[in-house]
């Protein structure tokens, strides 16, 4: 176990909000997210995946919702709160909690529950980047049912869905956020720290953590970090230049949309939340599961979100 203060969550959101791929909350979230970590606690506790006892029990915690209202509305008690619901409908006590994915917004949500319940985060995440959708875990892929699924907001909506198929959650989950003004927290697949050994892919905080360092200390010195990442990561560079164009639509709790790019390097992605494909011309780059992902000429890691014509990538 070790403590993670505000240096390190400040990293955490940089390095998440570039494996996010686009998605997982903007860093402008993340940001705030870490204010409002520290308004409960100083830090909060990491622990690796083979601390955790295998009796004991946890469950994840995710934001959902359009990144661009995510940005507003930025969750205080919702994580809390979707977990305690999925306690009481299940009927255990959690010990630990477990991010859903990487992203700005999505690695710092289940803190916010940690801090507040005074208990861990486990140093891990089922999906290794951000994803749209709730069954492209390695958690479902192992066997562990998405059902029951509990959803809150910080008006105190609170909701508990079963299904029999996850895409039915996926369904009901986005079309309340949707109605509720694109912003909810969710928390889903209890567990217990044997299932959590089995599927979890460890070691994904510390990962973003590490990147966020590089980033910030690129930043600090005014220098471009994007050499010394494609280096130590083995990345590529797929496109640089300027937006030229960023065509964007909220449909059903996503942001769909197509960022062009014009310039040394011209590069067309297709995004829902996250980067789905990269084309030059008629070629294929990347498609998903690779990471594709966007930094700021000044370094800033960028979602879809962010992203507005004229600026350079």
């Amino acid at each position: 176990m070790r403590r993670l203060h505000e240096a390190e969550l400040r990293n955490i959101v940089l390095g998440a909000g570039l494996l996010g791929a686009g998605g997982g909350g903007s860093t402008k979230e993340g940001m705030k997210l870490v204010d409002r970590v520290l308004e409960f606690s100083d830090g909060i506790d990491l622990i690796t995946p083979e601390e955790v006892s295998d009796e004991a029990w946890g469950a994840v915690i995710a934001g959902m919702g359009s990144p661009i209202a995510s940005m507003t509305r930025v969750r205080t008690w919702s994580p809390l709160w979707a977990l305690e619901s999925l306690e009481k409908e299940l009927k255990f006590t959690s010990s630990f909690v477990i991010p859903f994915e990487l992203g700005a917004g999505n690695s710092l949500n289940p803190m916010l529950a940690a801090v507040q319940r005074k208990i861990p985060m486990i140093d891990g995440d089922p999906c290794g980047r951000a994803v749209p959708q709730v069954d492209m875990t390695t958690f479902f892929l192992g066997g562990l049912p998405v059902s029951p699924f509990a959803l809150s907001t910080e008006d105190g909506i609170n909701v508990v869905i079963r299904t029999k198929k996850p895409s039915d959650i996926e369904r009901i989950a986005r079309a309340i956020t949707a109605e509720i003004e694109g912003v909810s927290a969710t928390s889903c697949h209890a567990m217990t720290g044997k299932e959590v050994k089995r599927l979890i892919i460890g070691g994904t905080t510390t990962l973003v953590e590490h990147i966020g360092a590089i980033i910030f200390e690129a930043k600090a010195r005014k220098t471009d970090p994007t050499e010394r990442l494609i280096a130590d990561y083995d990345g590529y560079l797929l496109g640089k230049g300027t937006v030229k164009s960023v065509k964007v639509e909220t449909k059903g709790g996503f942001d769909l949309g197509v960022v062009q790019l014009e310039g040394d390097l011209p590069v067309t992605v297709t995004f829902q939340n996250e980067n789905m494909t990269a084309y030059r011309g008629d070629t294929l780059l990347a498609v998903v599961p690779d990471l594709i992902c966007a930094i700021s000429e000044q370094g800033d890691p960028l979602t879809n979100a962010d992203i507005v014509a004229g600026m350079k990538l």
